[in-house]
């Protein structure tokens, strides 16, 4: 884009300073008209979308629903939404090259940090322990070659994908992190998230713990994510200097190719911890099953996207700390028929009961104190043979669900392959999917550490998803979280021990 003078030869920090202040005065004025137009709309902006709630709709129902508002009032309706709308532009378009917080790395690295390593943390969602031997490729073993691999990595409970991923970055269990499952209701809020909701995805006071881009950026290190649970919230105040709103249909290859160029950065401004996040396994899993057509067809695709990730990183010049990928899973996957399936509504009375989520387990939540709850697990207990019905201070300790009010009153806990839910959810066709305990083999998932100049190919045991955090801060040499659901450097010695 030609700009229509001719400006001064400019550094990058010169430029990106420049591109921060015309942000922050631009936002400032937007601002400043929205509260004259409609008082309170500019304290309701999150990451660049309007959350402002007009008469009871969201901005989003006057832009796309305008008919809907009276003729008298949609002249006030449409100011104060074009003014929300414009904001929402502003911070989209002028925050693409940076989104640091104040709180944050402000998107400089500190000196010291300049010759840290560099970690890519690389997500196969659903991506079994055992696809790498099932449907091999030739980028798959590239990856091995230089790579230590683990027997599985086990997941927490329930070995679902929001609570996984968040553990593996937090290294709590989701008792202790917030995001109990991929859906919930918190009744200390009396509000529901789900990770299809985004201004609840993008709301920091859901999650608890602190991810490892949190720590890196509060100590003065640039962190990036292209997509990440958790990831497009201020956490703490703190966000990735440099991220990615989920977008399903960006493919693979961009997502790579925008990794690659945050690294090719100068020093000063290059991440040093990146999360990067591929569904494709997942996907085909829950098509067909893990032994199915679609997710050989899904295994191929990604064994390309990490040739193209290894043919980058091999490339890539970040210093002497050198850089370690660690592609992991957040569960693995198993098959299902519809009759492997159990209705709650015909087997207690839903009268006052929430059913926050189903699967291979469900929460539920009780009005009518413990008693009834206590009633209801009984009549489950009684009815259904192949699961169990718990109060949540009675959930088995090995699965450590009891901590946080938002599991619910009762869980109910399927054995594989096996599911619960209400009966409008009952799956009409056989596929794959997760959530059952992590006990079962078929929940595991991938993990492999790569270093492009390591000697391998080598194998250690299983790993625990709780102890990459840890693992991932001490290698970057900061200061860690504290508090841990893992052990501190189990991980770092069994990879020690692998590469001797």
């Amino acid at each position: 884009m030609k700009s229509r003078a001719t400006p001064a030869p400019r550094t990058h920090d010169e430029y990106l300073a420049t591109l921060a202040a015309d942000k922050r005065a631009t936002l400032a004025k937007l601002r400043k008209a929205i509260a004259a137009a409609a008082p309170g709309a500019e304290e309701c902006i999150s990451n660049g979308i309007p959350a402002y709630r007009h008469e009871g709709r969201s901005i989003a129902e006057f832009a796309l629903k305008p008919k809907r508002v009276a003729a008298k009032k949609r002249g006030a309706a449409s100011r104060a939404v074009t003014l929300l709308l414009a904001v929402a532009l502003a911070a989209t378009t002028l925050g693409a090259q940076s989104s640091a917080t104040p709180s944050g790395s402000g998107g400089h690295n500190d000196p010291h940090h300049v010759a840290a390593p560099t970690i890519v943390l690389l997500s196969l969602d659903g991506f079994r322990y055992d696809y790498l031997d099932r449907y091999p490729g030739p980028n798959f073993a590239r990856l091995l070659a230089h790579g230590v691999r683990a027997d599985g990595l086990i997941p927490a409970f329930p070995s679902k994908t929001f609570p996984n991923h968040f553990t593996i970055v937090t290294g709590l269990e989701p008792q202790h992190h917030g995001l109990v499952a991929n859906r919930f209701y918190d009744p200390a809020r009396n509000a529901s998230y789900g990770m299809s909701d985004s201004l609840a995805v993008r709301d920091g006071t859901w999650y608890h713990g602190e991810p490892v881009w949190v720590t890196a950026e509060r100590q003065g290190m640039v962190a990036a994510s292209y997509f990440w649970p958790g990831s497009e919230a201020d956490i703490g105040g703190v966000r990735p200097s440099r991220v990615k709103a989920y977008d399903g249909k960006v493919p693979n290859a961009e997502r790579v190719d925008t990794l690659l160029a945050w690294l090719a950065l100068p020093a000063d401004t290059r991440p040093h911890f990146l999360t990067l996040y591929f569904s494709t396994t997942d996907d085909g899993g829950h098509r067909g099953g893990p032994e199915s057509a679609e997710a050989a067809e899904a295994v191929r695709t990604v064994d390309v996207s990490i040739g193209r990730l290894l043919d980058g990183l091999e490339r890539a010049n970040v210093g002497a700390g050198g850089i370690e990928l660690i592609v992991v899973a957040d569960h693995g996957m198993a098959a299902y028929t519809p009759a492997q399936y159990v209705a709650l509504d015909t087997v207690i009375d839903l009268q006052d009961v929430r059913v926050a989520d189903g699967g291979p387990n469900a929460n539920i939540h009780v009005g009518g104190g413990r008693d009834r709850a206590t009633l209801l697990r009984d009549s489950i207990n009684r009815r259904m043979e192949h699961g169990r019905a718990y109060l949540r201070e009675d959930v088995p300790e090995a699965l450590h669900y009891r901590d946080d009010s938002r599991i619910g009153d009762l869980v109910v806990v399927m054995a594989l392959p096996w599911q619960v839910g209400l009966a409008r959810s009952a799956p009409r066709s056989a596929g794959g999917t997760h959530g059952w305990d992590p006990a079962n083999r078929e929940m595991q998932g991938v993990f492999v550490s790569w270093r492009p100049d390591a000697a391998g190919p080598a194998r250690i045991g299983t790993v625990r998803n709780v102890d990459i955090a840890r693992y991932i801060t001490d290698r970057l040499g900061l200061a860690p979280a504290p508090t841990t659901d893992g052990v501190p450097g189990r991980l770092a010695q069994q990879l020690k021990d692998a590469r001797r």
